[in-house]
């Protein structure tokens, strides 16, 4: 979306609202004294809104991934992510069939949510652990 549609997009409800008032004219001539002076406060089409932006300014507050895979620890069960540096890195969740979740990371860690986490040598897909477990999965 533009900064112009967003503006209109964020404009248009105040105009519409305005539009009910209570029909007496001293409040239309004297919109200092009324709430809806604070439509002043719009930003300017220059400056972004948060609708306006596509990424998050701040950075989640998750712990570094070094703490939690971790192997033989446990992945909480409501995982999230967790902090590459400052760069979030969001869980990749595999959706099993009973309702549970597989979360991977890094293509060596893998666990069920709230339980073991398991680390292997070499790439996830070539794992023979890990493959049983999403066929179990999947079944």
């Amino acid at each position: 979306m533009t900064a112009r549609g967003t503006l209109v997009a964020l404009l248009l409800p105040l105009g519409l609202l305005s539009a009910c008032g209570d029909g007496s004219d001293s409040a239309a001539a004297d919109p200092v004294g009324s709430e809806s002076s604070t439509a002043t406060d719009t930003p300017t089409p220059t400056e972004p809104t948060a609708e306006a932006t596509d990424s998050p300014t701040t950075t989640p507050a998750w712990p570094a991934c070094s703490e939690v895979w971790v192997a033989d620890a446990k992945l909480p069960f409501r995982y999230k992510g967790c902090l590459e540096g400052d760069q979030a890195v969001e869980a990749d969740h595999l959706s099993c069939s009973s309702g549970q979740r597989i979360v991977r990371h890094d293509d060596r860690f893998f666990a069920v949510a709230g339980g073991k986490i398991y680390e292997v040598p070499g790439p996830l897909d070539k794992d023979k652990q890990y493959l049983d477990m999403v066929h179990t999965c999947r079944a």
